[in-house]
This record gives structure tokens, sequence and C-alpha cells, in this order.
């Protein structure tokens, strides 16, 4: 008897020496941005998402952070009943109708990009206002904003035709379906990479938008958000965040 308290007593003592006074908290983080270069193969867990939430787990311990692709729809859906239960990666506030940052915790930004107005080299679009836009074709990823496009799309004078990919998109550009495709400048390298479409594709001078990609919790976590800001504004991290988006052609922004 005493024999089995003693071999008890000694296996609790090697537990509590090898294994961590509390496990690590886990956090998910969810992306709808299902394309290249953000995403790039969701299997093989390849893509600059995945890169940056390694990153996360790289640097420090006290939380173990997972990538998890959700629709936007179901995000949103979530962020309304207030049963989201981590953070949305690559958004800006504008398209969560959130400019003035009061309705959820938003981190610094992460990186640029750029919304083109993509047409085929052939019969080249530039974008000069509504006007320039009347009586056209544009393609767009289906359920995604273009906010310069909805009052012509509204009156009738432009013609939306959805895709399910950018590279789909492209496609209808090159094939002059649409007059124009609105399509991410980091994506567009991309695949231009990829299938050999330089010389292709014309760009507009203006381009649809720029804009910044950031990081979203709700309120209710601002425990996890403030440890994810520390990550964020730590030295170290951004400059190994600036490493990584170089690598993916993805503007790492101011300074």
């Amino acid at each position: 008897m005493k024999l089995n308290l003693l071999i008890n007593g000694l296996i609790l003592l090697l537990l509590s020496v090898l294994l961590p006074s509390h496990a690590a908290e886990q956090l998910n983080i969810y992306v709808y941005h299902n394309k290249p270069p953000y995403i790039m193969n969701q299997e093989e867990q390849r893509g600059l998402y995945f890169d940056f939430v390694a990153l996360l787990n790289a640097s420090q311990s006290h939380t173990r952070y997972k990538l998890v692709y959700l629709p936007r729809r179901r995000i949103e859906r979530d962020l309304n009943e207030q049963t989201l239960d981590g953070a949305v990666l690559g958004v800006h506030p504008v398209w969560f109708k959130d400019p003035d940052k009061s309705r959820y915790l938003w981190s610094t930004a992460l990186m640029y990009d750029t919304d083109e107005f993509v047409s085929c080299a052939e019969n080249p679009f530039e974008y000069d206002g509504a006007a320039s836009m009347a009586n056209k074709k544009f393609g767009g990823i289906l359920g995604y904003h273009y906010f310069r496009t909805v009052k012509p799309v509204k009156a009738g004078a432009l013609e939306r035709v959805d895709a399910n990919s950018e590279e789909g998109l492209l496609e209808l550009a090159l094939r002059e379906r649409v007059d124009f495709a609105i399509v991410s400048r980091s994506t567009l390298n991309y695949f231009i990479k990829k299938n050999r479409w330089q010389e292709h594709f014309h760009l507009s001078k203006q381009p649809h938008e720029t804009y910044y990609r950031a990081m979203l919790l709700p309120k209710q976590l601002q425990p996890q958000f403030e440890k994810l800001s520390a990550i964020l504004s730590d030295e170290e991290f951004r400059s190994k965040l600036t490493q990584l988006l170089s690598r993916y052609q993805i503007d790492a922004g101011p300074g």
C-alpha cells in the first residue's frame, strides 16, 4: 500500500515537472479570401495567411493560433449574433461597416493591396468616374462589394457578371466577355506569372481602391485582442512580417 502511494506520488511529481502549468489558449483566426497569394492551397496549408499564423505561433507561447476558412456570410452572421470565437484576418473597417472602429476591435494595418480595373490589352478600359462605365459589363466575385459599381448597376447603366474565382474573372476579361474585371493587384501578379499572361492585360491608371488589411476581433475578446496587439506591435515581429510579405510581393506599407 505504501509502495503504491509512493509510486503514485512520484508519477504526479514527474507529470508536474514535464507538463506546463497551464495549456496554451486556443484561438481561431478566420479568413474568407480564398485566393492566391493569401491562400494557395487549403489542404497543404500554403499561402501568406498560413505563413502569417505560423509566424504568430513562433513569436510567443501563450496562445495557439489556427487559421480557419469561413465564407464571409458565415463570419458576418456570427459577428451579428456575437458568437464568433476568434479573429478575422485580412479585412478593413469599411468592409464591415465600421469606419470609425467602434463596433469591433481592430489591429494596426498589417499589409496593403490595390483593387485594379483589369481589361484585355487589346481593348483597354480606363476608369474615369461612373460615366466611363456606362453600357459596359464588369466581372466581380460573387458576394463581393465593389463600391464604385453600386450606383451604375442599380441604375441599369452597368451590367455585373459574377465569377467564383479571380482566375475566372481574368479569363472573362481576357476573352472580352466583360469590359473589365476588378481584381486585387497581388492576386493579378500571381496569375500573370502562373499562366504567363504578361502583356495580356491593361490596368486603368486610376484603380478601384487602395486599402490596408488588418485583423478584426469581437469586443468580447478584449483579452485576446490585447495579447495579439502586443505581438503585432513588437519590433522583431514587424521586421519578420515585412520579410514575409516581400516574399509574396505584398506591400508592407509605411515604414
